[in-house]
């Protein structure tokens, strides 16, 4: 296996390994980069439905909150990690695309356990830009926004900011990348619900990491 095989996923293996990602999202990408070998450009073109022909997605996805507002979480020296997991399920649909650019809305259903036992559900619109086909490092890079309601108030809220409600602000930065299977994608997320600067009144919000599979079809 060459050099150019592993192209694709030392920046996420990297960052896995500065954050000592937890959940297996480290040894998912790792197993990812493994297995995965280059395709030509042409022969995606070839055999690959186009674009518009696999408009629906499936993710499924997993990881852990952390104790951190975003702009902490993502420093790897302030990352405090909480004993308090998410899993989910996420349906979605392009029903725009301008170039290399993808419109579209997703829904997502997520279970909390550990600290905190409830579930979750989000709404949002996304814009994803693809990459060319001779970017090798990701497949996709995206940012979603939209709402987010917890059946509970989230105790994580709680104990960060005094208080939260069940309704707040959702977004989410993403980057994806190639696997073996044409219709398989590995996506690696920051999964984010707050108030929004102040749009809803309790200053307070959760950050988690995720990684999850997507099927594109």
């Amino acid at each position: 296996m060459g050099r150019s095989e592993f192209s694709e996923f030392p920046c996420v293996i990297i960052l896995c390994q500065t954050y000592s990602c937890p959940f297996s999202i480290y040894w998912l990408t790792l197993l990812a980069a493994l297995f995965w070998s280059p395709h030509p450009a042409h022969a995606e073109e070839e055999s690959n439905p186009t674009k518009e022909e696999r408009n629906w997605m499936i993710t499924v996805f997993g990881g852990q909150l952390t104790d951190n507002v975003w702009e902490e979480a993502v420093n790897p020296e302030k990352t405090d990690w909480i004993d308090s997991y998410i899993a989910g399920v996420a349906v979605a649909r392009d029903f725009a695309h301008e170039g290399r650019f993808d419109f579209g809305w997703e829904l997502q259903m997520v279970v909390h356990f550990g600290d905190q036992n409830h579930l979750e559900g989000n709404g949002l619109l996304y814009s994803r830009y693809e990459m060319p086909s001779s970017w090798r490092i990701w497949k996709s890079a995206a940012f979603g926004l939209g709402l987010s309601y917890a059946t509970d108030v989230p105790e994580s809220e709680v104990d960060r900011g005094g208080d939260s409600t069940n309704t707040l602000v959702y977004w989410m930065a993403e980057l994806e990348f190639y696997l073996p299977p044409d219709h398989l994608t590995l996506i690696v997320r920051l999964h984010h619900r707050s108030d929004a600067y102040g749009l809803f009144p309790d200053d307070t919000g959760t950050n988690a990491f995720v990684a999850g599979l997507r099927w594109r079809f």
